[in-house]
């Protein structure tokens, strides 16, 4: 952590202040089998990645047609056609299967810092609370596909799914029997980095001495937390809880509340 302060003149300061934390981690042994990934849970820890990284295919495009299916390598286990997603054969032997799955991302960010700015000018106080994390990715499960027996509504990217040939080659056609379509993939994966607007508080304060005999200080002050958080995936916040070996997963959490406050401290 690193801290600088500028005194302008009797009445104007400035003080910055700031940190950062790298990470980077590898898993060197397991006292057992890996902790494998799943369709619920696409986190997957086992020697030699980081804990909890995120295991499945890569999206190459979607089938628009069937001749697009015929010429491509054919999937083992999953019906599919037209509209669906269509993954890489990573290891080259001609089909798709369980084989073909690879480090889709990582949830753990490069690093995550703090920036902290406070200002003083005569009775004035301006404080800005700032941090953020950088280089991880996020994966999101809600949107990914539609469960059968389930009604909800879907997400607004789901306009631009496929309707047709060429109508789209990321996003799929809807439909809850398209179980190929929710295995994990590419297809969830997001840029977790963000960087919000943690805490902002000005305030005011009276000497001693400007009030009276009865009143020795008085401060009012106007706070406002989480106002605003600038970040790259679709949900309503980067920051998702977990476990130690399933974490940055995106089921559709609801956002961070902003909070204002306001208060008065006075002291006789």
């Amino acid at each position: 952590m690193s801290s600088w302060t500028q005194r302008m003149n009797r009445d104007l300061t400035f003080t910055i202040s700031g940190n950062l934390t790298t990470f980077s981690n590898k898993v060197l042994a397991l006292g057992g089998d890996r902790i494998a990934a799943s369709e619920e849970r696409p986190n997957q820890t086992e020697a030699g990645y980081p804990i909890g990284y995120f295991y499945g295919y890569v999206v190459e495009g979607i089938y628009q047609s069937y001749a697009d299916k015929l010429k491509s390598p054919p999937v083992v286990g999953y019906s599919y056609g037209p509209g669906d997603l269509k993954y890489k054969d990573v290891d080259g032997n001609g089909v798709i299967d369980s084989k073909d799955r690879t480090m889709i991302g990582n949830p753990t960010p490069d690093f995550s810092y703090g920036i902290t700015f406070n200002t003083a000018y005569k009775g004035f106080e301006l404080n800005i609370d700032m941090n953020g994390v950088y280089g991880n990715e996020v994966y999101r499960f809600w949107g990914s596909s539609e469960l059968p027996f389930t009604t909800f509504n879907y997400p607004a990217f789901k306009m631009n799914r496929w309707t047709g040939e060429g109508t789209s080659n990321w996003d799929p056609a809807l439909g809850a029997n398209r179980a190929i379509n929710r295995l994990p993939s590419t297809y969830g994966i997001e840029d977790g980095s963000y960087f919000r607007f943690r805490n902002i508080q000005l305030a005011y304060s009276f000497g001693a001495g400007r009030l009276g005999n009865a009143v020795k200080s008085l401060r009012i002050f106007a706070n406002v937390q989480n106002l605003k958080t600038f970040k790259n995936n679709s949900g309503y916040t980067p920051e998702f809880g977990g476990t130690a070996t399933s974490f940055g997963i995106d089921n559709g959490n609801g956002l961070v509340p902003m909070v204002i406050t306001g208060g008065i401290n006075v002291n006789f």
